[in-house]
């Protein structure tokens, strides 16, 4: 696992929330722009790991301190992402979102496609066979706080099922409740 400033333990299907406390000690705004880089795999496994800021951009007033959250679902490997062909190379669909807007000088469309795509975030992997990976396997990005701190360095190391899994023993119990009511 490489150098991480924020380290987040999930499984296949899990969204995690990582929080980031933005502070301007000045006394004028501050405009921030927000960005997620790209993934990168540490040990081969194929992971499909989605990320998204709440806000693409804000202003800090002058002396304001404001929390945004990541949102970080995984998912399995990129043979299973629908915009991704058999080979794992992307299709046409998966290189662009379909919840973006065509026009970005309307306001409430493009709020109404963030929106979408947080949605169609924390509802992936829902309702379906959602997969495993064979071991632990690590892979992190850069989020960008441009105009406000350096970038932070977010590593996600994804658990199998079966590591840490809880126990819940199949017997009944009823050969013993029934010993017990009889005596």
């Amino acid at each position: 696992m490489p150098d991480a400033d924020v380290i987040v333990h999930a499984r296949i299907g899990e969204m995690r929330v990582v929080p980031f406390h933005l502070r301007n000690p000045w006394r004028r705004e501050r405009p921030v722009s927000l960005e997620v880089g790209p993934w990168h795999s540490c040990d081969g496994e194929d992971l499909a790991i989605r990320a998204v800021l709440e806000e693409e951009s804000i202003v800090l007033a002058g002396c304001e301190d404001r929390v945004v959250r990541l949102l970080v679902a995984v998912r399995p490997g990129a043979k299973d992402d629908p915009g991704t062909k058999d080979d794992g190379t992307k299709t046409d669909a998966g290189t662009q979102d379909p919840a973006a807007p065509t026009s970005a000088t309307n306001a409430d469309e493009a709020l109404k496609a963030r929106q979408a795509r947080l949605d169609a975030l924390r509802n992936s992997g829902q309702g379906r066979d959602i997969g495993d990976v064979q071991g632990c396997a690590t892979a992190y990005a850069d989020v960008r706080f441009e105009g406000c701190a350096r970038p932070q360095r977010v590593a996600v190391v994804v658990l199998p099922a079966a590591c840490d899994a809880v126990d819940v023993g199949c017997d009944c119990g009823c050969c013993c409740q029934e010993r017990w009511t009889h005596e």
